[in-house]
This record gives C-alpha cells, sequence and structure tokens, in this order.
C-alpha cells in the first residue's frame, strides 16, 4: 500500500503589486525511514509499492543501489532492461502533464483536458512488453507528436531570478554530497538550489536555448518535455540509450549509490546494508531541488507582478506546475 504522500504548502506575501516574497512548508513524509530494518532482497518490491507516482523509477533506484552495494557488476544490456519501464513512465507522465494538468489549470473552454486521448496512450505504454512492442509504440509517439496540438502556459513574463540548472551527474560525483546534513531534505550543488528535471536535460537544445535566454522559463519548461518525447521515443526504438536513465556506483562494500532521471528530474537513491537488512536509507526527490526553500520556485516567484490576489494565485500555480511537483501543492497569501 502507498504511503500518504504528504503536500506543498506554497506561502505568498503580496503587497497589492507584486509578490515580494514566497516560502514553502512541505508536509512529505521521509519514506527512507521506513526501509531500516527491511530485507535487501524485497527492497524494490516494497519501494515499488511505497509510492503513487514514478514507482518504476523508485523501483529501479532501489534495486540499482542494493546491486552496487553487493558489488555486483551490471551489464548494459542489464541496465537497459532496468531503464525501459522508467522510460515507459516518464513518457505516460509527460503526457498527463501536457494532455490533462495543464489544460486544467488554464480551463480553457476551446482547450479541455484531453483525459481520453492520455488514457489510450498510458494503456499502450502498459502493453509495451519487448524491443519490437517498443519500436512499435516510439513510432506511434513520433508520428501524433508531428500532429498534436499541446498547451501554451499563458502569460510567460520573463523571471528576475533564476536559480542553476542541475548538470546530469554521474552516480559516483554524489557520493560526496549526499553526507551533508539535511541533504535529502534541502539538496543543493556546490552550495546552491538548482533545477533538476526536462528543462535542465535538455537545455542544450537550440530551441530551449532561445527561450531560456529571452526569460520564457515556463514556456522552455512546456517544450523541454516535448523534446525529451521526441528523444524518449528514439530511445525505446533504440534500446541502448536508455541505459542514460539509470547510473549506479558502489561507494564502498555494502553501500552503493544510484541516479535514475524521471519526468521530474533526478531521483537519488543511497542504501547501507548491514547483513542482508537495510542499516540506513536515503532519497533525494526532484521535488526537495525545485521547492528547495531557496530553490526554482521561490526565486522565480519572487518580484512576480500581480495587480490583485487571483492573478498572484495564478502566477504562483503556473510556475508550481511547470516545476511539476510529486505532491499536491496549494497557495495561500501572508500578510506583506
Amino acid at each position: 500500500m502507498a504511503v500518504r504522500q504528504g503536500s506543498l504548502d506554497l506561502a505568498l506575501t503580496w503587497d497589492g503589486k507584486q509578490i515580494v516574497a514566497a516560502a514553502v512548508v512541505s508536509t512529505r513524509p521521509q519514506v527512507a525511514s521506513l526501509l531500516r530494518a527491511w530485507p535487501a532482497a524485497g527492497l524494490s518490491d516494497r519501494v515499488c509499492h511505497l509510492f503513487g507516482i514514478c514507482r518504476q523509477a523508485q523501483a529501479a533506484a532501489a534495486a540499482l543501489c542494493v546491486r552496487s552495494a553487493r558489488g555486483e557488476r551490471l551489464a548494459p544490456g542489464a541496465l537497459d532492461e532496468l531503464a525501459l519501464p522508467v522510460a515507459l513512465e516518464t513518457i505516460s507522465e509527460h503526457l498527463c502533464h501536457l494532455l490533462i494538468a495543464w489544460p486544467t489549470l488554464l480551463a480553457d473552454p476551446l482547450r479541455p483536458p484531453r483525459v481520453a486521448v492520455c488514457g489510450d496512450w498510458r494503456r499502450r505504454l502498459r502493453a509495451v512488453a519487448d524491443r519490437q512492442s517498443a519500436a512499435t509504440v516510439a513510432a506511434e509517439l513520433v508520428g501524433w507528436l508531428d500532429e498534436a496540438e499541446l498547451p501554451s502556459p499563458g502569460d510567460d513574463s520573463p523571471r528576475a531570478a533564476t536559480v542553476p540548472l542541475l548538470p546530469l551527474l554521474p552516480a559516483a560525483e554524489w557520493e560526496g554530497m549526499v553526507a551533508v546534513d539535511d541533504f535529502a531534505l534541502r539538496p543543493t550543488l556546490a552550495g546552491e538550489a538548482a533545477e533538476t528535471g526536462a528543462l535542465a536535460r535538455q537545455a542544450g537544445e537550440a530551441t530551449i536555448t532561445g527561450l531560456l535566454a529571452a526569460g520564457r522559463r515556463l514556456q522552455a519548461r512546456l517544450q523541454a518535455r516535448v523534446l525529451e518525447l521526441r528523444w524518449l521515443a528514439a530511445a525505446l526504438a533504440d534500446p541502448p540509450r536508455l541505459s542514460a536513465l539509470v547510473d549506479a556506483c558502489p561507494v564502498h562494500a555494502g553501500v552503493g549509490l544510484a541516479r535514475v532521471e524521471t519526468a521530474r528530474g533526478s531521483l537519488l537513491h543511497r542504501v547501507e546494508l548491514a547483513g542482508d537488512g537495510v542499516a540506513h536509507y536515503l532519497m533525494v526527490a526532484p521535488t526537495e531541488w525545485n521547492f528547495h526553500p531557496q530553490g526554482a520556485f521561490v526565486r522565480e516567484i519572487s518580484g512576480c507582478p500581480a495587480t490583485s490576489r487571483r492573478a498572484a494565485q495564478a502566477a504562483a500555480e503556473r510556475l508550481a506546475l511547470s516545476l511539476d511537483p510529486c505532491v499536491a501543492f496549494s497557495c495561500r497569501f501572508v500578510d506583506a
């Protein structure tokens, strides 16, 4: 059974002209604490059942870090097999975001949520069982993307302040950083908050570079998802490319660390084994990066012009959705 996922409380300080400041209060539970003393052999299944979303990514991260802790070497083909369900899940998450979440938030009667279309894609993705069926659905996805009308985020004024984009680091480079106190709750790179997700992964593409240069970060995030769908479709047709989504390393005997790329960004797991059980477990989810107290949401919404509470709330909701937290969020106002 999945655990209660918690939520994000987005507190906005508004002075009648702009959002002066913002704060994030998270009630996300620390699921890693539930895994202590759990048998290592059943860890991947246990992790999969604890989460309501990104289950395949969480399960893959758990499996990878346990294998690394045991000193197992994974052949490229084994990495491809682990990465395939992660890729299919990421495609599904991106499509739900584009076809349902954004149209629901924007509430444009001319562009309603496309629930049936999304459901059809999810059924096709769940039916993928081997390389041939993966290649078939990949070709169908590319053809659909060529014709699809995807959402625009509405008002996308340039952002006065941003955070750096998180680079795609191999698992081995994370070990020295995750040892910092409270890293799982407030992760930083070189002491700075950073943004993870499709935008960070696709930032080198010309379309994204242009949008970022113009300060249009909401549109850049949406466009990055579309580009990533194309990349994932190409990777489904060429399975060795999927291994870029997963990575792991042995830290030392009995300790392993894994990185898995999810729809929302980089997911980190680290395990310390004691015999056949878990002595300590750490998870760092993408939401902890993007909704860090000095992270992308707080930095970008602070100083955002808004002549009414309704406008302020709409701006905050659009920004939050563009960063795609893995739990529900709500906005409230505090006195300026």
